[in-house]
């Protein structure tokens, strides 16, 4: 007879199987520890400055990088690659330094990807990068951009820790995972599929996207899309909700919420991968 949460050795005796504690997740002192971080280093001049890293935005429009062959991993491990990437501000009301808080993840061990958008802020003065052990880094330089894919590859000093690897096109109804920051819930997971690709508009120029149905919404921007095997097959963008009645200005009763990604391939592109 085996009881329940025990195995039998060979020997005849048993063991008992462990299961591991799961991580919990502080919001409010990670949110804290990452304004008083970041507000230190504002105030010491050693951030690199809004205005240089959004200049360089128009001025790296692409990078080679030789990228390493696709690691499989799951999704603790994926997470420890994944960062807040935190735009730092002054609001009108007080003279603090706060946060807004965003999705990366790391593509190598000093090279985080992200949103375009999250770094094209001119009410921000600085850029910071949460990592999941607790360090937070200065972004140093924006490497590659593309305004179009919604995309920006940003140097950070190195980190030590495995980055995410990229994988192949996720076709139409492939089972996909999110890790993602919505609205200060840090490191939170959702599930679902890719729902279809179609094309948007950037400035009259069609764009490939990707649509999927896991969750995500404020925060998010520049989350990673996993494949089960925890490789990046997308990047989250931007959500589009679907009213039945839309009339003058006036929005009722919510049908449904389109997750809209950037593909993978985009990103290859980007990095010349």
């Amino acid at each position: 007879m085996v009881l329940a949460g025990c195995a039998t050795s060979p020997s005849g005796g048993s063991s008992q199987s462990v299961v591991p504690e799961p991580v919990v997740i502080d919001d409010r002192s990670i949110f804290l520890k990452m304004t008083s971080e970041a507000s230190q280093m504002m105030d010491s001049d050693v951030m690199v400055d809004m205005d240089t890293l959004r200049a360089q935005l128009e001025k790296q429009p692409s990078i080679h990088l030789d990228l390493p062959e696709p690691t499989p991993l799951d999704p603790e491990d994926a997470r420890k690659a994944i960062t807040v990437v935190g735009g730092v501000y002054k609001c009108n009301r007080c003279t603090r330094w706060h946060v807004a808080p965003a999705t990366g993840f790391l593509i190598a061990e000093d090279m985080v990807v992200t949103n375009y958008h999250v770094v094209d802020r001119p009410d921000h003065a600085g850029l910071v990068v949460r990592l999941f052990d607790g360090r937070v880094l200065g972004v140093q330089e924006v490497l590659a951009a593309s305004e179009s894919f919604d995309l920006a590859l940003l140097r950070i000093p190195k980190t030590g820790i495995q980055p995410l690897t990229l994988g192949l096109p996720a076709p139409v109804g492939a089972k996909v995972d999110l890790i993602s920051h919505p609205n200060q819930r840090f490191y939170t997971l959702s599930e679902g599929k890719v729902s279809r690709y179609f094309l948007r508009k950037h400035k009259d120029t069609p764009v490939p996207t990707m649509s999927i149905t896991a969750d995500f919404g404020r925060g998010s921007s520049g989350a990673p899309v996993l494949d089960p095997s925890g490789h990046v097959v997308g990047i989250a963008v931007s959500t589009e909700s679907l009213y039945y009645n839309q009339k003058d200005g006036e929005q009722k009763n919510l049908q449904m919420v389109f997750k809209n990604c950037v593909p993978v391939a985009q990103l290859r592109r980007l990095i010349g991968g």
